[in-house]
């Protein structure tokens, strides 16, 4: 008798532990990705955060977590992939502000065996692929052409980026001056290049000091979603719209009001962070998940084909935004 009870009551803890043991495994089948823009709290990356989270139940087993830091400080940035690493993800999706600064935590990242890919950072060596979501040829054509359009083919110009150690932002403004050069030789900087395209407040402080330095400047190119809104309110607080043009990416729900009052000349912006998240992780789950390889990939989510070149996976995700259209884009 006794011996029955032992059998019925290891039966019982055998059965109650099933739900343990089945809670364990489908922890276990999850793939925890954690995903480190260049910064957080701006439009930008919250909608490309909401592609990743959106796409993530799409594709099911996937769990996206994002950490950052407020500004687009490489040095913080390094703090934060640290940490990630630390805590063992399956995958690491980086957008670096200085991608030398990660390039040895990245290595760190994948010899600990943690999946490695990034945005924005074509030369990147310790990462699987780098998505990038515009062709600069094409970026540096759209800009110079605005700009000629809104003020003509001679004076000068200056162009702002996020930082000068952002690789992608600074290919991009490569590609303007490239093609001002080739296309139209009476156009000139006025400036070295400029940083504080990711700050409202340093954009309009650097805008005002060039205005009242060059007197012969035409515009400011602005790479980085909030260098053209501090441009813009330079532009008014000087009373200068139409006078100094101000060309470049900005998120369409702020840049809306700026463009019907002329102040933002031009906005060339990327079409849209949701769905770059998306193409990302896609070309993520592709490669750690499905195990292909980066030849393996031909498209992507809502951009069709792609282009190669290295490890660096390329797609054209650009569109004009107007203050007639900016509602469209839904960020």
């Amino acid at each position: 008798m006794k011996k029955s009870v032992y059998v019925i009551v290891a039966v019982l803890l055998f059965c109650s532990a099933i739900p343990l043991l089945a809670g364990a495994s489908q922890k276990d089948d999850v793939y925890e990705a954690v995903f480190i823009p260049k910064l957080i709290g701006i439009p930008w990356y919250t909608s490309m955060e909401n592609g990743l989270k959106e796409y993530a139940e799409t594709l099911g087993g996937i769990k996206i977590t994002v950490s950052g830091a407020p500004d687009p400080d490489p040095a913080q940035q390094a703090r934060i992939l640290e940490d990630a690493i630390a805590k063992g993800p399956d995958c690491i999706m980086v957008v670096p502000n200085d991608p030398a600064t990660l390039e040895p935590l990245l290595k760190r990242a994948q010899d600990a065996g943690i999946d490695v890919i990034t945005q924005e950072a074509a030369s990147i060596k310790n990462a699987t692929a780098d998505v990038e979501f515009l062709i600069n040829e094409i970026v540096g054509e759209q800009y110079i052409e605005a700009l000629v359009e809104a003020k003509g083919s001679k004076g000068g110009y200056a162009i702002m980026v996020g930082g000068l150690t952002n690789e992608s932002h600074n290919a991009r403004a490569d590609a303007m001056v490239a093609y001002q050069e080739k296309n139209y030789p009476d156009l000139y900087q006025v400036s070295e290049r400029l940083e504080g395209s990711e700050s409202v407040p340093i954009a309009h402080d650097k805008t005002l000091e060039l205005i009242q330095a060059h007197d012969d400047l035409l515009g400011v190119l602005y790479v980085g979603t909030l260098g053209p809104i501090g441009g813009a309110n330079a532009v008014e607080e000087k009373n200068l719209i139409g006078e100094i043009a101000i060309i470049g990416t900005a998120t369409p729900s702020q840049a809306k009001d700026y463009l019907a009052r002329g102040s933002i000349t031009a906005c060339i912006i990327s079409n849209n962070p949701a769905k770059i998240g998306m193409a990302m992780l896609d070309i993520a789950h592709k490669l750690f998940i499905e195990g292909k390889s980066v030849s393996d990939i031909k498209t992507v989510p809502h951009f069709g084909d792609v282009k190669l070149v290295g490890k660096a996976i390329y797609f054209h995700a650009e569109a004009y935004c107007t203050a007639e259209n900016a509602d469209e884009f839904g960020f």
